[in-house]
């Protein structure tokens, strides 16, 4: 069933769901050949450590022989780490720097920058121009991700971190900042680019379920009630008499002042303005909400679309299309972003590879 030969698949795993996009073709006209998704149960995945590693194993190979769309021919994977496990520091090394010294200097200055002993970390870096970009991620972590890959015979060609999969899946190339909010169900993790790159990436604790547990809590119905009428309503200011519309107004503040403070500390240290905001992750897709961020930031919000770059013609199949409509493509755009990097040329140096760490 599987030819090693194929260009990897973007593979992404979350306390929630499993993500899998296989891509074809050059990487400047990619062309979609198989996804697949499925929920996890709760316990197997947990603050992305992996708990449960029998478990995890059974759902990625059933996802892999069993595709949504079309078929899975290679064992070759492109992962992200989660970005709520990785630590980012920009820093500007001594202009004297040795290249042959780097590695020794960096892994120097991740010793006094990061909280936690060296062994304990893998490291990755990036130099460009005058400025180290340098990421980190708890091994037992990433150890944890690669038994399981090795137990389903999977080979990992690079560990990249997730929100450069998101920009390489939502974004073009351009001069101008943006800030990528991704909103998952228990983290919402902020992540502002320019010309240079990754230049800053925050995570907080406001997020979906955040939104969900409020409005159980002030309406006084289940959780699960909650989570359906927050996602069929979001900030229309109409349905209910407004009251789902105030709740979650309230909680999404937090988020509005996350971003105002990122904006004021880009400005200050880059001098540089963010010109736009995209949106991805799960509560991307509330009814009316870039519509709120705009009008309250004063900025361009977008849900971000990872099908923008990619022919996905292969969903308009007769067999496929019913299926198809009910996809959520915001939900694959980190294994888009992985999977495109499996197209470039060299996949394991086209960014952040943490396998160099291990």
């Amino acid at each position: 069933m599987f030819n090693l030969s194929q260009q990897p698949f973007g593979l992404d795993i979350s306390d929630y769901s499993i993500e899998i996009i296989s891509l074809g073709g050059p990487v400047e006209k990619p062309r979609l050949l198989a996804m697949a998704g499925t929920a996890l149960e709760p316990g197997v995945v947990e603050n992305s450590e992996i708990l449960n590693k029998e478990k995890l194993k059974d759902a990625l190979e059933s996802l892999m022989k069993n595709p949504d769309f079309g078929r899975i021919k290679t064992k070759k994977i492109i992962f992200s780490i989660p970005e709520s496990k990785t630590l980012i520091n920009i820093f500007e090394p001594p202009q004297s720097l040795n290249k042959q010294k780097e590695p020794e200097f960096i892994s120097s200055q991740a010793e006094k920058i990061f909280p936690y002993p060296l062994k304990e970390l893998c490291l990755d870096f990036r130099i460009s121009g005058k400025e180290v970009l340098l990421i980190a991620v708890p091994r037992n972590i990433i150890n944890g991700f690669l038994e399981v890959f090795k137990s389903c015979q999977l080979q990992p060609l690079a560990l990249g971190i997730e929100s450069e999969s998101l920009a390489s899946a939502l974004t073009v190339k351009q001069e101008a900042p943006v800030l990528i909010l991704d909103i998952g169900v228990k983290t919402s993790n902020f992540s502002v680019f320019d010309k240079k790159g990754l230049r800053m990436s925050i995570s907080s604790e406001i997020a979906g379920n955040n939104f969900t547990q409020a409005l159980s809590e002030k309406l006084k119905i289940s959780f699960q009630k909650a989570e359906i009428l927050k996602r069929k309503t979001g900030l229309d200011p109409e349905p209910e008499q407004g009251k789902v519309f105030l709740i979650l107004q309230k909680e999404i503040q937090g988020i509005i002042r996350q971003i105002k403070e990122i904006e004021d500390y880009f400005w200050q240290k880059e001098g540089g303005k963010i010109e736009k905001i995209i949106l991805a992750g799960g509560s991307a897709m509330l009814p009316h909400l870039p519509e709120y961020l705009s009008d309250n930031l004063e900025n361009e919000v977008t849900v971000g679309d990872p099908w923008k770059k990619i022919n996905i013609d292969i969903l308009k199949k007769k067999e496929y299309f019913k299926k198809a409509l009910q996809v959520n493509p915001v939900l694959y755009s980190t294994a888009v972003g992985s999977a495109l990097r499996g197209l470039t040329k060299n996949p394991q140096k086209a960014g952040i590879n943490l396998l160099r760490g291990v």
